[in-house]
């Protein structure tokens, strides 16, 4: 015999559901009965139920005397932080390319001038993003402990309608690997330029991310 939860009657030896309307906390261990949707069925649903966040920037000036840090990301002290993709784009009026490398770091940047920008919610009944995006304009030398995880060419241009410089993606997710995950306020991912003298020119991105108590 079989379920009927389209009228939310269990069959006896099967496990009452509960429904709740907020995201359950759990703990290692812990047992709890199966989640239901507001009708009484069982919740299944192809959205991600936790927490998601995205931050973004744009008309940022891309500092090239020095390699520099351009985004940071730290972790959280309360949750744990799946970066799910970062882009990063730039433009200016003479063509060049820059060469970006991203790092995971065990502290922000040491020469500060950081600016934390504020993010957005998916869901505006989520709770606040505990982890901090940096944006970085000036010289910022990368975080203690700065070890290479991958590297891409960022192509910039002058907007036109034959020519736009294509962005640079992280993507963790495109092959349903594992999202990048900073676990503690001592964990840090930061995108970094390693070309210099581009002239002027400037940079945007977009961070998209999860937060959980995994």
């Amino acid at each position: 015999m079989t379920a009927n939860f389209q009228s939310n009657v269990f069959p006896p030896g099967l496990i009452q559901g509960q429904y709740n309307s907020v995201l359950q906390a759990v703990s290692s261990g812990q047992v709890q009965p199966v989640q239901l949707d507001q009708s009484g069925r069982i919740q299944i649903t192809e959205e991600g139920l936790k927490y998601c966040y995205r931050a973004c920037a744009v008309n940022q000036t891309l500092y090239s005397t020095a390699a520099a840090v351009l985004v940071e990301i730290t972790g959280s002290a309360t949750m744990t932080v799946r970066i799910k993709k970062i882009t990063v784009w730039g433009q200016a009026a003479t063509k060049f390319f820059a060469e970006l490398t991203l790092g995971r770091a065990t502290a922000v940047s040491g020469t500060g001038g950081a600016t934390a920008v504020t993010p957005g919610k998916n869901d505006k009944n989520d709770p606040n993003a505990t982890a901090t995006i940096n944006c970085y304009t000036a010289a910022a030398v990368s975080g203690a402990g700065f070890a290479v995880m991958g590297g891409k060419i960022m192509g910039v241009a002058a907007p036109s309608a034959t020519m736009i410089a294509q962005p640079v993606v992280w993507d963790f997710c495109i092959n349903n690997e594992k999202p990048l995950i900073l676990r503690g306020a001592g964990d840090v991912l930061e995108v970094y330029n390693n070309t210099t003298g581009l002239g002027t020119g400037t940079f945007g991105f977009d961070v998209l991310w999860e937060e959980d108590n995994s």
